[in-house]
């Protein structure tokens, strides 16, 4: 299925460079092990995490049983991955 990651476009070259690495978060309220976060539906993107604008939207396949349940959203359509999405699996979809 197609899952959809949103970032900052400063994050634009080392993307392209080194795919979607997971990330860690130590301090301040919402704190989480390493995970990449995504929508399975790119009309309900996260950008309250991000802010709305300078933002690239970032396109790839994923399998379905790799998704875990976001539990800092509300939203059914709001997952995250533990492991990292290689370069050439994912494709810019879309600037904001």
């Amino acid at each position: 299925m197609n899952a959809y990651h949103i970032s900052h476009k400063k994050y634009r070259k080392s993307i392209l460079e080194n795919g979607l690495v997971p990330k860690e978060k130590k301090q301040g309220l919402n704190q989480y092990n390493a995970r990449i976060f995504v929508s399975v539906n790119k009309k309900d993107l996260a950008f309250d995490y991000v802010n709305y604008e300078n933002v690239d939207c970032w396109e790839f396949e994923v399998d379905k049983t790799k998704l875990i349940n976001d539990e800092f959203s509300t939203s059914k359509n709001h997952f995250y991955l533990i492991e990292p999405i290689s370069a050439d699996k994912i494709k810019l979809s879309q600037s904001y």
